[in-house]
């Protein structure tokens, strides 16, 4: 009965937080779809027109690398300070923290598939792409979902103990996006460097998207489970961070 009544909530939350976003406005929606577009366009003629990067079908890798790294990074940002800001929704109404969080990762997600689609499709057809593989879509999500789940949890549990975290987090992100094979493939990197991509977690959220729509599922299964393997592991340290911080969380807010 708690379970359910927790999904209510959090379910309840996302409608409302989606009305809010879109009330007397279309231009928000249109910006969820042109701000991932901008971003491609912008990186496609510096990577592929400037740097002379020699890939098949570049543009569509660079989507599968872009797409979800776009969600990941702006879910994560976004989450990392929600129990600060919302300390005073938390301190007067016995709501769970988790259900603040879930509704703002969902929320995300929700306009995360929206741009997805409007993206994606086009491409689909440009390329010739068979659709077919797209009904396994779901499946290589679920590592993304999971994963960015885990660490928002843990980032924003960080953030109430250590406030420079929300801070720390935003600079880190710019970091990672060039040290995670986002806009050039795994081998362009010299053989005595694999390490920070081998040991960089985010990498192994994001393959299993990538090797469906690029590479017409060839590793796609061993990618899922590497990319299931660490989400459930972050979610798993995400949990037990949480259950023992629970007893001085409120004091800290």
């Amino acid at each position: 009965m708690e379970l359910k009544f927790f999904w209510v909530q959090v379910r309840e939350l996302t409608i409302a937080s989606l009305k809010s976003r879109y009330r007397k406005t279309f231009a928000g929606f249109v910006w969820v779809v042109l701000n991932p577009l901008l971003l491609f366009g912008v990186q496609s003629l510096v990577f592929k027109s400037f740097l002379k990067i020699e890939l098949s079908n570049y543009y569509l890798f660079l989507l599968g690398g872009l797409l979800p790294w776009v969600f990941l990074s702006s879910t994560i940002q976004m989450s990392t300070p929600i129990f600060v800001t919302q300390s005073h929704l938390l301190r007067s109404f016995k709501i769970n923290p988790m259900v603040i969080l879930s509704a703002q990762i969902f929320d995300n997600f929700i306009n995360f598939m929206a741009s997805l689609f409007f993206t994606l499709i086009p491409f689909y057809y440009f390329y010739h792409k068979s659709f077919l593989g797209l009904s396994l879509l779901p499946i290589a999500l679920l590592p993304l979902l999971i994963g960015t789940m885990a660490l928002s949890l843990l980032l924003s549990l960080t953030n109430v103990f250590f406030r420079d975290t929300n801070f720390v987090v935003g600079f880190a992100f710019n970091l990672l996006f060039y040290l995670t094979p986002i806009f050039y493939p795994k081998n362009f990197i010299p053989p005595s460097w694999h390490w920070i991509v081998d040991y960089n977690p985010i990498l192994y959220l994001l393959e299993p998207f990538r090797q469906l729509i690029y590479f017409d599922g060839h590793q796609f299964l061993i990618s899922l489970m590497k990319g299931l393997f660490v989400s459930i592991t972050l979610l798993v340290v995400g949990i037990i961070t949480w259950k023992r911080k629970r007893n001085v969380f409120y004091h800290r807010l």
